[in-house]
């Protein structure tokens, strides 16, 4: 099947100011042009630009993509260890990140707890009303301290 730019464009929830740029900076195959010359994308095309948007979406460097696609471009299999190196490293940091955001996630969840226990107290309009150091020394005294991990 062969798809125009808009259509790439919405089926990914890119721009097309966005496939211009990566086609810019050398992040998608040669996209093949129609006699009227627009370009004509294929499902492979499709593919790959969803794998450059999961990689910049998960904050992958233009850098590091443009790494990646030269080297499958121009060692084709003989740089898997490579790919797979680039593709490694990048995992374990979205392991460190997700970790990251599942800790601000539990004090998220506490502060909403807190919040839920001063609505049900017997005088919560003195909650309320209390200032920034005391929420806060309550709340910590209720997650047992505060701790980075």
């Amino acid at each position: 099947m062969s798809y125009t730019i808009s259509e790439v464009a919405t089926k990914l929830g890119l721009t097309k100011d966005t496939l211009y740029y990566y086609e810019k900076e050398d992040l998608l195959p040669l996209i093949v042009r129609n006699k009227s010359g627009h370009r004509v994308y294929s499902d492979s095309d499709v593919e790959w630009i969803f794998l450059i948007r999961c990689l910049r979406d998960t904050n992958m460097p233009i850098y590091k993509i443009k790494q990646y696609v030269s080297l499958l471009i121009e060692e084709g299999g003989s740089s898997i260890p490579e790919r797979r190196k680039i593709l490694n490293e990048h995992n374990a940091l979205l392991i460190e990140k997700i970790k990251t955001f599942q800790n601000f996630q539990k004090l998220v969840e506490k502060k909403l707890e807190f919040f839920g226990n001063a609505l049900k107290a017997e005088n919560p309009e003195g909650i309320r009303c209390m200032d920034y150091m005391t929420e806060w020394e309550q709340f910590k005294a209720i997650i047992g301290g505060f701790q980075y991990e």
